[in-house]
């Protein structure tokens, strides 16, 4: 699914395209994303709006918009597992997977969602509870070890949490415990600051690179990484180091991938690059 590198791209490939821009029409193709209102309060709601910022939190984005009278709008929306934004001109076929389409000047904004488990609401109420952004100055190892403190469970399972880390998915939780030399079961109570520390920086890193990955994505109409089309093999060209590769030989080391499920979602791990903490 979309997780933080892949929204946060989005976001700033549309902003620059729609910002200042009035939103004319809604087309809701797929009224379930955005119940509980009906099709036509959402209409009533995003029509006439103008698109005033659009920010990333955990992987949601947050369109700022204020309506013709002044008063503030506020669009919360949410990829699921397979959606995505296109930028499109006003007329023409839509994308088979077209679920709500926005009609801005002479060009069309469309969330395609195949399996429809993104969403659409309206208001602060819709903004999720969540743990510190990654990505924020102010994310230091302090603050990550403070974050997951206090537990037991593992910490790959911890890093999905997103009321103790926003954003950070499965892709991104397997890929930067690979680079830290992490073992994915290690409960995190076990995890001393050297360990945060390292973690720390591999996530600054990776998902900042993987944020311009997919903007260049975006920008040249090719597939993101979560699509999971096209990508190198080589990790220096933008691939995967385990997510996904189960059986393969790890880049490192040779030893094969390996792949076990942790709290219903599969984990790939690297049985000698990532050892148990004894």
């Amino acid at each position: 699914m979309p997780e933080l590198p892949e929204v946060e791209a989005f976001g700033r490939w549309l902003l620059p395209q729609v910002r200042g821009q009035c939103i004319d029409t809604v087309e809701v193709l797929k009224p379930r994303l955005v119940r509980p209102v009906s099709v036509f309060a959402f209409q009533q709601a995003v029509e006439g709006v103008r698109i005033q910022e659009i920010r990333r939190r955990g992987k949601c984005l947050l369109w700022d918009c204020v309506r013709p009278s002044g008063e503030a709008e506020l669009l919360v929306t949410h990829l699921g597992m397979t959606g995505s934004w296109r930028m499109l001109p006003g007329h023409g076929p839509l994308p088979r997977h077209a679920a709500v389409v926005l009609g801005i000047g002479e060009q069309r904004v469309v969330l395609e969602d195949p399996r429809q488990f993104g969403h659409l609401r309206l208001g602060n109420a819709a903004v999720p509870e969540l743990g510190p952004e990654p990505l924020d100055p102010c994310f230091t190892p302090e603050l990550l070890g403070k974050a997951l403190a206090h537990g037991r469970r593992p910490i790959k399972v911890c890093l999905m949490d997103p009321s103790r880390l926003a954003g950070v998915g499965n892709l991104y939780a397997s890929e930067a415990l690979f680079l830290a030399g992490i073992d994915p079961t290690t409960p995190v109570h076990q995890l001393g600051f050297e360990a945060i520390g390292r973690l720390h920086a591999v996530l600054r890193t990776l998902l900042e690179s993987a944020v311009e990955r997919n903007l260049q994505a975006l920008r040249s109409d090719r597939s993101m990484l979560y699509q999971q089309q096209g990508v190198s093999e080589d990790p220096s060209e933008g691939g995967l180091w385990v997510y996904d590769r189960e059986g393969q030989p790890c880049f490192r080391c040779g030893a094969p991938i390996i792949r076990f499920m942790q709290s219903g979602r599969s984990t790939f791990q690297c049985p000698q690059c990532q050892l148990a903490v004894k």
